[in-house]
């Protein structure tokens, strides 16, 4: 009788270790990002969101739930980050930023998406053409009709310190109106992922801007079909959650740039009107593309040899505009 607390305890033992196996494995999963920006299902506008990506504004908050991400050259050698969110599609963002200041070819693609176009800001023809546009709704964190969708945080200092919600943009949409859209052409178009015994066992690819030292790096996990986000080396995160950034689909593209002559601040512009060569990384796979945009208003989209458009994956889809492809490499 004196050892039946003994065999309760081990019996215990066994069911919880029973239990961890059928749990583990669920919970050690990795996290994907629900949704892409799909065509023909975006009945909203999205949500484009200009995030800093100055070293004091590292680690940011919620790119992990945006469908696009757009990373490019400020100036300095400085990237910025835009963010895409789809109401009613993206997860919900408690907190996203810190938010910083326009550039032209960023209201450029920006008008390409319909977007409600957030930022702080920005240089002197980005503020003109995105009052200007019609094919986005401009908010302003600097302006008085726009501020009230904002806060600063006092864990930083400015201008590193200001970021918003999609809670706060749902406000902002409201406030603004003209929220709903209908453009079927609007997003891209989706696929079936690779079949994990088709995905290679590893891809690895980086890239750099303008500074070496400035790498950006992507590590493929097959297990969850996504590419994992290195920065400088080690594991980009977000700072919320603490998990590494991933993304489904990683398009690098080479667009041209080049300073703005006379200005003080040294800002740079962009060609991202026209087309270009690229490459595309999804499965596991690299394939050679190239970008289009027609026109400010049109959409940005990518095309295989054959001449028919590049399909992705459904999750985020991350896109770099670097200013040439001898700066990417992949293993």
């Amino acid at each position: 009788m004196q050892t039946l607390p003994f065999l309760r305890v081990a019996t215990v033992l066994i069911a919880l270790a029973i239990l961890a196996a059928f749990v583990a494995p669920a919970a050690a999963a990795p996290l994907r990002v629900p949704a892409a920006f799909e065509r023909g299902t975006i009945t909203r506008r999205p949500y484009v969101v200009m995030i800093d990506n100055h070293p004091n504004a590292y680690p940011q908050t919620g790119l992990d739930k945006a469908a696009v991400v757009f990373e490019a050259l400020a100036e300095s050698g400085i990237t910025r980050f835009m963010a895409v969110y789809i109401p009613g599609v993206s997860p919900d963002a408690p907190s996203i930023g810190p938010v910083r200041s326009a550039r032209l070819y960023f209201v450029r693609w920006a008008m390409g998406m319909n977007g409600m176009y957030i930022h702080a800001g920005g240089a002197p023809d980005a503020l003109k053409r995105a009052r200007e546009a019609q094919e986005i709704i401009d908010v302003d964190a600097l302006v008085r009709s726009g501020g009230a969708y904002f806060t600063r945080v006092r864990t930083r200092k400015a201008p590193h310190n200001l970021y918003t919600s999609t809670a706060r943009l749902d406000q902002a949409a409201a406030r603004f109106g003209n929220a709903e859209i209908n453009d079927p052409e609007l997003g891209f178009p989706i696929k079936a992922e690779a079949p994990p015994e088709q995905r290679p066992a590893a891809q690895e690819l980086g890239y750099y801007f303008i500074y070496r030292q400035d790498s950006v790096g992507w590590t493929y996990d097959p297990v969850g079909n996504v590419y994992l986000r290195l920065r400088r080396g080690k594991p980009a995160v977000d700072a919320a959650t603490g998990q590494q950034l991933r993304a489904s689909n990683v398009v690098v593209i080479e667009v041209q740039e080049r300073p703005i002559p006379g200005d003080p601040k040294g800002r740079i512009q962009q060609d991202v009107v026209g087309s270009g060569p690229g490459f595309l990384f999804q499965d596991g796979v690299a394939q050679e593309i190239t970008w289009r945009k027609e026109s400010e208003a049109a959409p940005l989209r990518f095309y295989l040899a054959d001449g028919s458009e590049a399909a992705m994956n459904s999750g985020q889809v991350w896109i770099a505009a670097v200013p040439k492809l001898g700066n990417l490499t992949v293993r």
